[in-house]
């Protein structure tokens, strides 16, 4: 995997995010500047004893962000072992730094390529704080009852030592990928989800249904729905259904998004489902996303029941530019002027200049009619020369 992933990573959660705090830290040392030379350069090898000087100079000011590129390295370079340990330094040594979230992200990744699902689950579903013991209450001791003796062992036969019984088996040795309590936050758990979901989809989709749903975090909520719409887990899919109906409106548009790019006869009635119980950005997307889909018989449902004029209109918009040239002669001849003149710029968006051209010789009022002309010289086809010539003649 090249180094542009874990690039994006980095612009996406940590300087986007922290654009302001840039400025007051350090500047990079020179080896610092060094190494960040040969990683643009890809030269994996060669920055990472310089990144490992850096971390260990007493007098390198950003250590977090050399032990994060050390990290990345040695990922790149094969050595995925020391980029665990290098990533478990940062966290333990740094537990504030802006680098400890693309190197939970880099982490993940590691995970991945070793096939350590025990690792992602503990990112995608961190194992909830210890609660704090409460006093016991003051109450009058009662005598136990003793236990009764265990039963005697047979006597060995004669000539033979009695056996040994067997040790209680060792407890699971302690995870060797997170430095202390590691608490991940909501994005690097979607994060996690996202690449277990091809083997644990009856597991995950539930929990990235629940954040997609919470109103708390609208950015994990919407990232939850991208993983659940670019899954083709039937469940998943179905999932994306149910939340464009009642999440947040922020949540509610990106999921109508996703539908747009859903396959199967029944999105488009999932959709028009949507827009009945959507507000004004939740309709404008369901146009959107059935444009996109070149669904013509829903966008015309939808201007034929529409009472808002700028809805109505957009579909009207949205239908040309879907190619719906049949519909769009058949709403003409029904609509108002105000309809009407929105449906021409429906056909002007749909090319139909045979449309337009009958508009032009049968329509009466004159408004309209300039209006088509104008349309027809902005095509300029060769059909449409012809009859702006055929004009002049008359």
């Amino acid at each position: 995997m090249k180094s542009i992933g874990v690039a994006a990573v980095v612009v996406g959660l940590v300087l986007g995010a922290a654009q302001g705090a840039v400025a007051f830290e350090p500047a990079d040392s020179p080896r610092l500047a060094r190494a960040k030379d040969l990683i643009s350069e890809e030269r994996w090898a060669a920055a990472i004893p310089e990144l490992r000087a850096a971390v260990n100079d007493r007098k390198e000011q950003n250590k977090d962000e050399a032990l994060f590129w050390l990290a990345h390295s040695q990922n790149q370079a094969g050595d995925l072992a020391e980029a665990v340990e290098s990533i478990r330094q940062l966290q333990s040594d740094y537990p504030k730094s802006r680098w400890k979230q693309p190197a939970g992200s880099l982490m993940i990744e590691l995970a991945q390529k070793l096939g350590r699902r025990d690792v992602l689950w503990q990112t995608a579903v961190p194992p909830a704080p210890p609660v704090a013991p409460t006093a016991p209450r003051l109450r009058s001791p009662r005598p136990a009852r003793p236990a009764p003796p265990p039963p005697p062992a047979p006597p060995a036969p004669p000539g033979q030592t009695q056996p040994t019984p067997p040790a209680a088996p060792a407890p699971p040795a302690a995870p060797v990928w997170f430095a202390g309590a590691y608490l991940p936050d909501m994005d690097l758990r979607v994060q996690a989800l996202g690449r277990l979901i091809p083997t644990d989809a009856p597991k995950v989709i539930p929990i990235l249904r629940t954040i997609a749903l919470e109103a708390d975090n609208p950015g994990a909520a919407r990232r939850a729905v991208f993983i659940l719409a670019q899954s083709r887990n039937p469940q998943a899919q179905s999932t994306v259904v149910d939340v464009a109906k009642v999440a947040s409106e922020t949540v509610r548009v990106a999921a109508v998004r996703e539908l747009a790019r859903f396959g199967g006869p029944n999105i488009g009635q999932d959709l028009l489902e949507v827009y009945s119980r959507g507000n004004a950005p939740v309709k404008r997307q369901v146009v959107f996303s059935l444009g996109e889909r070149a669904d013509a018989s829903a966008l015309v449902r939808i201007i034929e029941t529409e009472n808002d004029d700028a809805l109505r209109d957009a579909a009207i918009l949205t239908l040309g530019q879907a190619g719906g040239r049949e519909q769009l002669r058949v709403l003409f001849v029904r609509g108002s002027k105000d309809e009407r003149q929105a449906v021409i710029r429906g056909m002007f968006l749909a090319r139909d200049e045979d449309g337009l051209i009958r508009i032009a010789g049968q329509e009466k009022d004159a408004a309209l009619k300039a209006d088509v002309i104008t349309k027809l010289r902005l095509l300029g086809t060769p059909k449409a020369k012809e009859y702006l010539e055929s004009l002049k003649k008359k």
